[in-house]
């Protein structure tokens, strides 16, 4: 085994990985497949263990993979870390970010917090649903994916995690309304299917009233009084009343927020987001900055 790893190794095992294929990886990392695969097995050679299982289209971490993943984002985060400490406001460059409509809405403070470092860097925001976005990723179409469902996807860091809670317009009668009008995203939201199911198990009756693949679009319906959705706790405003087990709502899972692709191309601007978000979002994390 040799004592050292080289980080452009690591780059591409952690594109490999998370891309779960060798065809995306090279598109990520701007290469050939065939250079993305000698890197591999370079890196194999060097840990003395087997990475990936190769099967069919996909390729999975083993064992000893999962196990170099988790060491190979700590070396490249802290590599990105030291270069950009050194002159940060000359770096420039493009950072493309998928988001969802839920995500999003946490983002303001974390662009701020981006941009007094990075002012020069431009920024790329692509708004999906996450299965759409991971997608985006894997294909090398952005660099970071900030979603809200894992959609059977690993690697992913939990940023955030808070209540979901369900809300009606102040002065709405919506509420009270049998069935329920609801107000909510269309069919393969976790958080859809999670609301319809504390209904029914509590013999609450309800009925779509309003479906949109944008939070905007749910929105206006609640706006006008006419329906009953779900949202973050943070996310309430003063326009909103929030509906508990005193009006008869049962209670709701967290939601949870997750980044991917942390270190894919190693890009300093893109480390530097992936930590922002992570310090930003995750209250441990600011602990223990």
């Amino acid at each position: 085994m040799k004592s050292d790893l080289e980080l452009d190794l690591l780059r591409a095992f952690v594109a490999v990985a998370e891309s779960k294929s060798f065809t995306g990886a090279a598109g990520r990392l701007n290469c050939v497949q065939s250079a993305v695969s000698m890197q591999i097995k370079r890196l194999e050679e060097a840990v003395g263990a087997r990475l990936f299982d190769r099967a069919r289209r996909r390729v999975t971490l083993t064992p000893q993979g999962e196990q170099l993943l988790r060491y190979a984002h700590r070396m490249l985060q802290l590599n990105a870390e030291a270069l950009s400490s050194f002159g940060k406001v000359s770096v420039q460059g493009r950072v493309r970010l998928g988001v969802t409509d839920t995500s999003m809405v946490f983002l303001p403070p974390v662009l701020s917090r981006f941009a007094q470092s990075y002012p020069m860097v431009e920024l790329e925001i692509r708004c999906d649903r996450s299965w759409q976005a991971l997608g985006a990723l894997e294909a090398g179409e952005i660099d970071l994916a900030l979603v809200t469902q894992p959609c059977g996807r690993s690697g992913g860091t939990l940023v955030r995690r808070e209540p979901l809670v369900w809300a009606v317009a102040q002065g709405s009668a919506a509420d009270r309304q049998d069935p329920l009008p609801l107000a909510l995203f269309g069919p393969g939201c976790i958080y859809r299917e999670a609301a319809l199911a504390a209904l029914d198990e509590n013999g609450r009756s309800w009925r779509h009233a309003y479906n949109s693949a944008s939070r905007d679009g749910l929105d206006v319906a609640v706006a006008a009084g006419l329906a009953v959705t779900v949202v973050p706790k943070s996310t309430l405003t003063k326009d909103l009343r929030m509906l508990g087990s005193a009006q008869g709502f049962p209670g709701l899972p967290p939601i949870e927020i997750l980044l991917y692709g942390m270190s894919g191309q190693n890009s300093g601007p893109i480390a530097a987001l992936a930590d922002a978000t992570i310090e930003t979002l995750d209250p441990k994390a600011r602990k223990a900055a």
